[in-house]
């Protein structure tokens, strides 16, 4: 068989050797060979290193080689260039409270694998409802170009989706989930280029086991508050002005402490942290906030966001995640904005205007899904005489949400053991605790004539023949089991309950 010659670049590409390799070889057994045949290649434990190949466009993507696979698998070519590195990396992620916190993981393992060690970290247990943000990057601008002044929350790659300009504009309106650029779960870090120093956003990404999040979870609790604030405040959930004073009154709470009258007086307040920008210029609401948050005096931090929190799950757009797209018009060839949403339990179709709910679908009944690069189309099956198709160009994005709340409906409903075998209530198994007492044994036998006979169940050391009749047994030591089969017809009736002795 012909052998393979690689190029093999170590420490960043300050060394460069060629090794020739049998195209049989596993990843694993190749770095063996690197770490034999290259002295630079022996530093460091050589569990923590790997074969890395990078993305012919750009460098700085590719994919991690996996161990057990063979150099032949990845169609490797005569003077193909693979990165012997460390596969262990330090990565920066940002809390929504602007707490940043390294990490060291594995760069080798995919995203989603990734979740489950930063959260435990963390010390969030309830990993697969979070996700990672690419934030906006900064770079420096080029002083031959007109300096552009705009300013972005989230990176975003806008050049590789066309959108018309009344739906981006009609988008940043409503504050959808499209312009959120979630980490890719099945990809790894460096398949998305997501480089060293980058700082990544840790976030909610579905709402599923929020509603146990108490007190007794400070970390997750402060993380739902400043979640839900920031949605309240962007206006991605609709309130009306007393429900905004009510909200900046429990936020003056948490921030403030208890309300004093010499300090907290009209002025005091910065209402764009507190108030939706719809009422931050109605005269006299600073003097409402100020009432509300009298209300709440002697509540603790925690407390207070215990409150806040629980009120924000009272809003009915409250955990959706909402997606711009267009469907077609009833009895028109024409295709009309509309919102779509998803939640842990339904699918909604909402007005684009006022996000009042319109339809809803329940997320159980999803038989079937199919995303396009301009198309999503979902199949009810037997809820819906019609499948529900739109157009987007965030298909792949809808798609996640909805997979990820059915993959936890789906486990949750398999780790309900103790239920019975199909895992509901119909089926479960009644245990009791039952003390020595009276019982009444009532037995039909077609055979011969019998009769009912009251015998007490608690005396010890009572030996009864079987079906088979007597059997032998002995003292000192243990006989095998003694197994009793009744034969005959089964007759229902009512038992009355056993009385105390």
């Amino acid at each position: 068989m012909a052998t393979l010659s690689l190029k093999i670049s170590i420490d960043g590409g300050k060394v460069v050797k060629t090794i020739q390799f049998e195209p049989s070889t596993t990843v694993y057994d190749a770095c063996r060979i690197i770490r034999e045949k290259i002295l630079e290649a022996t530093a460091g434990d050589p569990k923590e290193y790997g074969l890395f190949l990078a993305s012919e466009e750009d460098n700085k993507k590719g994919i991690w080689l996996e161990a057990s696979r063979s150099l032949d698998y990845y169609m490797l070519r005569n003077g193909d260039l693979l990165e012997y590195n460390k596969k262990t990396r330090n990565l920066r992620v940002r809390m929504l409270d602007g707490t940043v916190k390294t990490l060291l993981v594995d760069d080798s393992q995919i995203v989603a694998n990734l979740m489950v060690v930063i959260c435990t970290k963390i010390g969030i247990t309830n990993y697969d409802e979070y996700g990672l943000v690419r934030e906006e990057q900064k770079e420096e601008p080029d002083p031959c170009e007109k300096p552009n002044y705009g300013t972005l929350t989230l990176k975003r790659k806008h050049q590789e989706k066309e959108r018309d300009a009344k739906m981006e504009q009609l988008r940043k309106k409503l504050r959808t989930d499209d312009e959120v650029n979630w980490v890719e779960g099945s990809l790894t870090l460096r398949e998305q280029g997501v480089e060293a120093g980058e700082t990544l956003l840790l976030r909610r990404k579905l709402f599923y086991s929020d509603r146990n999040v108490d007190s007794r979870d400070p970390v997750q609790l402060t993380l739902l508050y400043v979640q839900a604030r920031d949605a309240i405040l962007a206006g991605a959930h609709p309130t009306t002005q007393e429900k905004a004073c009510e909200f900046a009154g429990i936020q003056c709470q948490i921030q403030f402490g208890d309300h004093r009258e010499d300090k907290h007086t009209p002025g005091f307040l910065d209402l764009k942290e507190f108030l939706p920008a719809s009422y931050v210029k109605v005269k006299g609401i600073e003097k409402k906030v100020f009432r509300e948050h009298k209300k709440h005096v002697g509540l603790s931090e925690l407390d207070a966001k215990v409150l806040y929190t629980k009120t924000a799950r009272d809003l009915k757009t409250y955990g959706v995640a909402f997606f711009l797209v267009k469907e077609k018009m009833k009895g028109k060839n024409k295709l009309v904005p509309r919102l779509l949403g998803v939640t842990k339990d339904s699918v909604l179709r909402l007005d684009e205007k006022t996000k009042e709910i319109l339809q809803t679908w329940p997320l159980t009944t999803v038989r079937r899904w199919c995303a396009s690069p301009n198309t999503f189309t979902l199949d009810f099956g037997d809820y819906s005489d019609q499948y529900y198709s739109v157009q987007t160009t965030e298909a792949e994005q809808i798609l996640q949400v909805i997979a990820g709340y059915i993959d936890i409906i789906v486990r949750k409903q398999r780790a309900k053991e103790h239920l019975g075998i199909e895992g509901d209530e119909g089926s479960a198994m009644l245990e009791d605790s039952v003390s020595p007492s009276k019982a009444n044994i009532i037995q039909h036998d077609t055979f011969k004539s019998g009769k009912v006979n009251t015998e007490s169940v608690a005396k010890p050391a009572v030996h009864r023949p079987g079906a088979e009749g007597a059997k032998p047994f002995a003292v000192g030591h243990v006989t095998g089991a003694q197994l009793t089969t009744v034969s005959g017809q089964v007759v229902t009736g009512h038992a009355p309950p056993a009385s105390s002795p």
